[in-house]
């Protein structure tokens, strides 16, 4: 009895999974993967935010530029987060700095007051993924 696969099965396999792969791959375009996943990133910032906000009972400031996200408890000036918020696990100053390719808008900042609501309803764009803040609740989430 001879076992193993016929050269046509394995052609007809061969064929079927380019066929899928070329309907798969353009779905995992890294620009569009670095996007959403820096959304994430944008959306649970801005939520730690709003927890220090709360936490410490003062305001926690959100600087937004085109290329990174900071946050900071005095005022940030256009080019600087005078007084950073410090990550809990490193103690470095919590700023994300966007992938190549990746740009947030609009530029400027907002803050939350000590009980958790923000200075405005904002909507943080990263390459079209929104994350909004609501004005009246301050529950930050992310399109999908």
């Amino acid at each position: 009895m001879n076992q193993g696969f016929s050269l046509l099965e394995v052609v007809v396999v061969l064929v079927i999974s380019a066929i899928l792969a070329a309907i798969a791959i353009p779905f995992f375009r890294p620009a569009e993967v670095d996007a959403r996943w820096f959304a994430d990133q944008v959306r649970a910032a801005i939520s730690y935010a709003q927890r220090q906000a709360v936490a410490q009972k003062s305001l926690v400031y959100v600087r937004v530029t085109g290329t990174t996200l900071e946050l900071c408890y005095a005022p940030p000036t256009p080019a600087a987060c005078p007084s950073p918020l410090t990550g809990i696990i490193d103690g470095a100053p919590y700023k994300l700095d966007a992938p190549s390719g990746v740009t947030l808008s609009p530029a400027g900042f907002f803050f939350f007051n000590g009980l958790g609501q923000p200075s405005s309803g904002t909507v943080v764009n990263v390459n079209g993924h929104a994350v909004t803040v609501n004005a009246e609740t301050g529950y930050v989430q992310s399109a999908p």
